[in-house]
């Protein structure tokens, strides 16, 4: 493996760039005294039937050692969205690691209650935010609601100051604020996602010998 290493990230909307820092933990766990340089494939075409060309355009214009691509698993499941990455994937040779989060990536910015605070404005808040239990994050029908409440409960804001609060602006700063997602080991999807990743690497890494 060289001392410099590119991915791109194709996700399913610019909002999802909330992943990247965890793509970047991810991958310094696996590459230590690696350089990690990041791209993120945005406004390549809408999201869903779509996927072929927005793939192609994404390494087009982001050529890289590991293609990430995200796909919410929302109603479908994990398995489903696995097949429609793979067929888009199945003629082309670069390397990919599918990204599918149970529901949608929320699921995963509720594992963090201080980088939370932190993207609220209210780092020293102690207010209760009611955040469910980690056994509970995937089976969630709507982790976006329940973080958007989250961002506004740890605002500490109430009536017009809450009404001009943006939680979906605050949300971009969770991950960036998070030092470690160490704790979103044992879900099942961020596990398969990891498991995904090693394979790839030792691909890569066995490619180059």
């Amino acid at each position: 493996m060289t001392d410099l290493f590119r991915y791109t990230l194709l996700a399913d909307g610019t909002s999802d760039a909330v992943l990247i820092p965890i793509v970047n933990w991810l991958l310094r766990q696996h590459l230590p005294g690696v350089r990690i340089v990041p791209a993120f494939a945005r406004d390549f075409g809408k999201v869903g039937n779509d996927l072929n060309s927005r793939v192609e355009a994404a390494l087009r214009h982001f050529p890289c050692d590991l293609l990430f691509i995200h796909r919410d698993a929302e109603a479908m499941s994990r398995d489903q969205r696995l097949s429609e990455i793979d067929l888009v994937m199945r003629n082309i040779d670069d390397p990919y690691v599918p990204i599918i989060p149970i529901r949608m990536s929320e699921a995963w910015l509720l594992a963090d209650e201080d980088a939370i605070r932190f993207a609220a404005g209210n780092a020293s808040g102690r207010i209760q935010l009611h955040l469910p239990g980690r056994q509970r994050w995937e089976s969630l029908a709507d982790p976006k609601k329940t973080l958007i409440s989250a961002l506004g409960l740890a605002s500490g804001k109430a009536g017009r100051a809450l009404d001009k609060f943006k939680p979906e602006k605050a949300r971009h700063l969770i991950t960036p604020r998070s030092t470690s997602f160490a704790a979103l080991r044992g879900l099942s999807a961020f596990d398969a996602f990891e498991a995904g990743l090693i394979i790839q690497l030792e691909r890569i890494r066995n490619a180059l010998d």
